[in-house]
């Protein structure tokens, strides 16, 4: 069930009218309910699947917690049942692939013809959605346990942690001591929580239909035309695939967070403006901000952190990274982006003890030229390195880069990627863009975005000269219900009437 499908829009007000008119104690049976039928909509074989990674779960979390003498031993136990099942869905068919190629290498190096013509077929796995986000939160459940964290005793409880529709598939990943502590808390409807999700939720189908599927349309011709783009097209596909991810999964977060709360529950943010970063570092503290803390907490730091020598502490870095990129997909060239990444947090790191040893740049680093160079640069690199991530294969990747530097037209190039590119090919790209409803979409959410934040800097300064106009501006817009009717239904016909043909997946439903 897509959050911008018909559907969902038809079961997500359904649900919240049950749970709000149910009484308490069938409050939260519902939402169980409602969240095994969400995900067996897609599939309703797989409810079997995250119904047995939870009660495993659950009793190794029991399990853990009284032992003595064998936590260490059951804790390594639920991390092989954890990543096994994740394994088998996600990178079975990766590995017997990776395996025949070696085999090939290996028969080409030893002369026999026997490794050279065997070539495997794959396994008929389908990866169930949300897979990577669930089996990750349980992992953190049963590695806190193991720290010292309570374990969940009601299996209710626990089963909802695993199960709860709004962050299901794609996120944000959920620590359970937070989400535990409002299940015992006592939900109480709240006027203002339910506006903010509702709020949180129009946001996201805006990005998601308006932005995120429109910017898909551009990406999506570069990305299958590479061998005949122009340099100007081949820019175009890229930025369009750096903004399309952007307001594809933030919108997604969006549209989970506020569905949360107009349910009574907080999950955790997942964006903060990462494209205002001024470095790689800062980056990853702003992106998809739940897997960071998580890479952080239960591989970096698991791995010893910083611990010990400079190096130790960037070898694990990269590792970190590397393994992030793996988690994203199984193939090669995502574990390239992964290892991308992490070597330019390292090099980050030597950037700045560079610059903090000598006085000069110490002395220039405050500014505002610095910060904002550091903000393009950022997202320059990143736009560079999501070639890898996009493209199907490195070589793609390579070749995408190769047309956004200009050089399609040398003959080695072209005969190192076997690239069939003509000299008469002619831009696209930029007639498809400005024939489009990207651009106006774009600058009303570039609007919205600055009104929003001078609305919220002013109103939080008392000293600033417009503090008392922009408290009554928001007093006025949470007090007054019909002007939120009233602009929420002029969102809802700017995103229809922004909308392409047909309804997409989200972008990160793969991972």
């Amino acid at each position: 069930m897509l959050f911008n499908s018909f559907t969902y829009l038809v079961f997500l007000p359904c649900v919240v009218a049950l749970y709000w008119l149910s009484p308490e104690r069938l409050r939260k049976p519902l939402l169980l309910i409602a969240s095994y039928i969400f995900y067996m909509n897609w599939n309703a074989g797989y409810g079997l699947l995250i119904l047995s990674l939870t009660i495993a779960n659950y009793f190794f979390g029991l399990a853990i917690d009284r032992a003595t003498v064998k936590k260490r031993l059951l804790l390594v136990l639920s991390l092989i049942f954890n990543v096994g099942c994740l394994s088998y869905f996600k990178y079975t068919n990766l590995l017997i692939d990776t395996f025949a190629h070696f085999l090939q290498w290996f028969g080409t190096l030893s002369g026999s013809s026997l490794y050279q013509t065997w070539h495997p077929t794959a396994l008929d796995i389908i990866l169930p959605l949300g897979i990577s986000f669930f089996t990750f939160e349980f992992i953190h459940y049963t590695v806190d346990v193991y720290r010292g964290s309570k374990p969940v005793k009601n299996f209710f409880d626990f089963a909802l942690f695993g199960a709860f529709f709004p962050s299901q598939i794609s996120g944000p990943i959920k620590r359970f001591q937070d989400f535990v502590q409002q299940l015992n808390d006592k939900i109480v409807f709240s006027g203002s929580t339910f506006s903010e999700g509702a709020f949180l939720i129009f946001q996201g189908l805006f990005k998601k239909i308006a932005l995120g599927d429109n910017l898909a349309i551009l990406a999506n011709y570069g990305f299958s035309n590479i061998a005949n783009l122009p340099t100007i097209d081949a820019w175009i596909a890229a930025l369009a695939f750096t903004f399309q991810i952007y307001f594809d999964f933030s919108g997604y977060t969006d549209i989970g967070r506020g569905s949360a709360l107009v349910l009574g529950y907080r999950v955790p943010e997942n964006f903060n403006l990462p494209y205002l970063a001024a470095n790689v570092t800062e980056f990853w503290r702003r992106w998809h901000m739940s897997l960071s803390f998580w890479l952080r907490d239960y591989l970096y730091i698991a791995m010893g952190g910083s611990r010990g020598s400079k190096w130790n502490g960037r070898r694990n870095l990269v590792l970190t990274m590397l393994l992030g990129g793996l988690w994203h997909g199984a193939s090669w060239h995502y574990v390239i982006f992964g290892g991308i990444h992490g070597v330019a947090l390292v090099v980050h790191k030597m950037w700045h003890d560079f610059v903090s040893s000598i006085p000069f740049l110490a002395r220039i680093r405050p500014h505002a030229a610095w910060h904002w160079a550091g903000v393009g640069g950022t997202f320059l690199f990143w736009t560079l390195a999501l070639l890898m991530f996009r493209a199907t294969t490195a070589g793609e990747a390579v070749q995408m880069l190769i047309h956004m530097i200009g050089l399609q037209q040398v003959a080695a190039l072209q005969h190192m990627l076997g690239a069939q590119v003509t000299a008469t090919a002619t831009a696209a790209l930029p007639q498809l863009l400005f024939e489009s409803t990207v651009p106006a979409s774009m600058l009303t959410y570039g609007a919205y975005v600055v009104i929003k934040e001078c609305l919220h800097r002013f109103s939080t300064e008392p000293a600033h000269a417009l503090h008392t106009v922009s408290s009554a501006v928001c007093r006025w817009w949470h007090e007054t219900v019909p002007v939120r009717v009233v602009a929420y239904a002029a969102v809802a016909i700017t995103i229809l009437s922004f909308a392409p043909g047909k309804v997409n997946a989200f972008y990160y439903f793969q991972f």
